[in-house]
């Protein structure tokens, strides 16, 4: 049996073995498809542009389940995000019997993600028709993490659904019906989601379980283009960014198209953009089904959102190993988001949407990340765990994974004379995955030493262990050399967990550091949380943190930078024409 099989049955065997005890996958088995529909119905609008809250109703057809097993579930915190599973107010069930009890009990506090489950205590009869209210906090987030949490700007409200929707158990055999009732919102209003405009019915088996990656928003929102194809690329947003997205859409569709060409994308499936403001962690966004969430604040500049539109729409086409996940943290996603880093500039730069010093700077940006990362040899096993407690930590996969990607690119392309590269690869993951074959690690590694030999296993593994990945000089092709020139790290001057927690009480201040000099001290309340990784990034940016001291608040800004190390970039190479930089 070949590994590539075998790792295929190991995954699936495994992943249903840890999700489902034996009865119960037996149970699923037999049991039929049924229907979920879901019916948001809008608070109204206040003074200032406001919805308060969003009253769901969840009605599942053919929902008979016996008492005392978990139904319905929402996670508690997912990626760092807090969602209503505590606050949902006026929660009610009922079914063909009428008022159906339910007991709320939360999961284990050991899982990677604690969730909160609702238990019927009878037998369930016929449809069951779960009402509640999710309200719609503008309160800033305790901690920063993506924008997934349900939020309201310019006169609607936007959030993932995994966020304030909930979902059953057994949502894999669940088609799935989405309605909208805007009356309160106004005459412009219309819902939109990651499945698609307006009211949506989707019949296929499994369609509820895309829930926990997909993103809502409603409100009398804005659209590029003004009228959308079906399956087409389209972006809509909320109130008034300080920039005019439309040049900024109008550039990541013809992206778009690039990719489709690049992938061979036999089918064209709908891709949507959701730009939602975000004070706290702007210029960032993630990923979802078919679409993504970018953030803006009043200084966001569209050029500076153009590579990270290129990185999460690379994610929509991409191959992934061991299956990938909702939110690609797991132990492949040096593979995720390495490869997303590293075509994130290249193929727009064969596409001509860049030029190539705009795909040095963001190269450099990485490197420079990379090589003053003091944590950059933390072994791959290590980063799931501590992923939320230190940007160094959270921002590895990302860095390392696309040097690695790079080196290999390098290598493929030296052993080949110029007749094959990463993108063979890419395609042939792509094409496995077409047939319906799981891309595992083994899968990986089978392809890398075919063109390298066992030589590419032993420098894969130690990528793994956290040996540090350095392309060669020419290995971005002949417009760039290497170069080295000191660089500072990335120093935030105490303990990186406190931005994580709450509340935020600095610790472990580090003597003589830049936050000591700038008057940070031990005990003070950090009130707002930040985005770092971005910080971490740029030399020469600046971290403002709004701290509390004595019951006064006030603002400190200091350079988080400590000592200078040498650090590996990449110059431009004099006379090479920029034609020749697109390979």
């Amino acid at each position: 049996m070949s590994k590539s099989v075998l790792c295929s049955i190991i995954t699936v065997v495994l992943a249903l073995a840890l999700l489902f005890p034996l009865p119960r996958l037996m149970a699923q088995i037999a049991n039929h498809q049924s229907m979920m529909s879901i019916l948001l119905k809008s608070g109204p609008v206040d003074e200032e542009g406001h919805v308060g809250h969003v009253d769901v109703t969840i009605t599942l057809h053919s929902a008979g389940a016996p008492p005392d097993v978990p139904l319905l579930t929402m996670p508690i915190v997912f990626a760092n995000v807090d969602t209503v599973a505590k606050t949902l107010k006026n929660f009610e069930a009922t079914d063909a019997n009428g008022v159906l009890p339910m007991e709320v009990k939360d999961g284990p506090d050991d899982s990677p993600v604690s969730f909160r489950n609702w238990i019927p205590k009878r037998e369930v009869g016929g449809t069951l028709i779960v009402r509640y209210r999710a309200p719609i906090s503008t309160i800033p987030a305790k901690r920063s993490g993506p924008p997934f949490d349900l939020r309201t700007e310019g006169g609607g409200f936007s959030g993932a659904g995994n966020t304030f929707l909930l979902t059953p158990v057994e949502s894999e055999h669940y088609g799935l019906t989405i309605r909208w009732d805007l009356t309160a919102l106004g005459d412009f209003a219309f819902g939109c989601s990651s499945f698609g405009d307006g009211d949506i019915k989707l019949s296929e088996p499994g369609a509820a379980a895309m829930l926990d990656r997909a993103y809502f928003m409603a409100g009398p929102m804005h659209r590029y283009p003004e009228k959308t194809a079906a399956n087409a690329f389209s972006s809509i947003w909320l109130g008034s960014p300080v920039f005019d997205p439309h040049p900024l859409m109008a550039w990541s569709e013809k992206l778009h198209t690039y990719y489709r060409n690049f992938f061979k994308t036999e089918s064209i499936k709908p891709y949507r953009v959701f730009l939602r403001y975000n004070p706290i962690n702007p210029g960032g966004g993630v990923g979802c089904y078919n679409s993504f969430v970018a953030t803006f604040d009043e200084k966001t500049k569209a050029e500076n959102l153009e590579l990270l539109l290129a990185h999460e729409m690379f994610h929509t086409f991409a191959p992934r190993l061991d299956g990938g996940s909702a939110n690609r943290l797991g132990p492949t996603q040096w593979f995720d988001e390495g490869l997303a880093i590293f075509y994130q500039r290249l193929l727009p730069l064969r596409a001509g949407l860049i030029e190539p010093a705009e795909f040095l700077e963001d190269l450099n940006e990485t490197a420079a990340r990379y090589y003053t990362n003091t944590l950059n040899t933390t072994p791959n096993d290590q980063i799931a765990p501590r992923f939320w407690e230190d940007t160094r930590i959270r921002v590895l996969p990302y860095d390392r994974g696309s040097m690695y990607m790079a080196v290999v690119n390098d290598r493929i392309r030296k052993a080949s004379s110029g007749k094959r590269s990463l993108d063979d690869i890419v395609l042939t993951l792509l094409d496995r995955e077409k047939k319906g074959l799981e891309n595992c690690t083994e899968v990986w590694i089978d392809l890398i030493t075919n063109e390298l030999g066992l030589a590419a296993k032993e420098e894969f593994e130690g990528m793994l262990g956290g040996a540090v990945m350095l392309p060669e000089s020419d290995a971005f092709g002949p417009c760039f050399k290497r170069v080295s020139i000191p660089l500072r790290r990335f120093e935030l001057g105490f303990d990186p967990k406190v931005m994580n927690e709450n509340p935020r009480i600095i610790r472990g201040l580090v003597p003589g550091s830049e936050a000591e000099r700038a008057g940070l001290r031990n005990g003070d309340e950090i009130v707002l949380p930040v985005g770092l990784d971005g910080v971490q990034g740029n030399q020469k940016r600046t971290l403002t943190l709004q701290v509390r001291r004595k019951g006064k608040v006030s603002s400190v800004t200091y350079l988080p930078r400590g000592e200078k190390v040498p650090t590996y970039q990449w110059n431009r190479v004099p006379g090479v024409r920029d034609s020749d930089c697109r390979q």
